[in-house]
């Protein structure tokens, strides 16, 4: 039998629900990126593969795929606590509420410490009555499966306050890096090019071009305010 020594630094497995490229990803790659390596090494798990996943095996990221896009999967959960274990996992980071559905089992079970960031509550103001109490339900639980929930906006924090305790969170904001959106940062003269006064408003959107985020319905109210101006 081959006894493997414990590295002295602290391994962080970096859980996230898909290998697509999105908000949560993009974090989910900075951390890896930017976490001091002399004293952290990062694993990620991905519940399902994608362009994130690709890039993280070029980055030289030990990356896992246990495929799944069901929350509460609980057919998957041992082979995510096996994973935790040959990898001698310290501490569990999971990155939205898929993730952590799929990865609280293991750490509990393990006693490894649990970090769930919330980028986004799973519930919305759109959802029918019945989905939306499923949904609070499912985060309530799982912020209580937590041993630190954090929170990228002060108003994400007070929204899950106003239905379930929160006693172990804290808001973060680091949700944009500063390397690629650089205040002080030379770029294309945007408003020049398109003929845009400097006393103008411009509003922008920026997210995946998919039905979650919903980028008609700005369109459509643009297109509403139009003739008024």
């Amino acid at each position: 039998m081959t006894l493997r020594m414990k590295s002295t630094k602290i391994k962080i497995l970096q859980t996230i629900r898909q290998g697509k490229i999105g908000g949560g990803e993009t974090h989910v790659l900075d951390l890896v990126s930017n976490l001091d390596k002399n004293l952290f090494e990062c694993i990620v798990l991905s519940f399902t593969y994608g362009p994130m996943v690709d890039k993280l095996k070029g980055m030289g990221i030990k990356t896992y795929v246990i495929e799944t896009e069901m929350p509460f999967n609980f057919l998957k959960w041992k082979a995510v606590e096996k994973l935790m274990l040959s990898e001698q996992i310290d501490v569990v980071h999971a990155h939205g509420s898929r993730a952590n559905s799929n990865v609280f089992y293991a750490a509990k079970a393990l006693n490894i410490p649990l970090i769930y960031t919330v980028h986004g509550w799973s519930f919305h103001p759109d959802q029918s009555p019945m989905v939306k109490k499923f949904r609070i339900l499912s985060e309530k639980f799982l912020v209580n499966k937590a041993d630190l929930t954090i929170c990228v906006s002060q108003s994400n924090l007070e929204d899950g306050k106003k239905l379930f305790p929160m006693p172990k969170a804290k808001v973060i904001k680091c949700g944009i890096n500063f390397s690629k959106f650089d205040l002080n940062g030379i770029y294309d003269d945007v408003r020049s090019g398109l003929s845009i006064g400097t006393d103008t408003i411009l509003v922008g959107y920026v997210v995946r071009m998919t039905k979650q985020k919903d980028p008609l319905t700005l369109i459509n109210a643009i297109a509403l305010i139009a003739p008024e101006k």
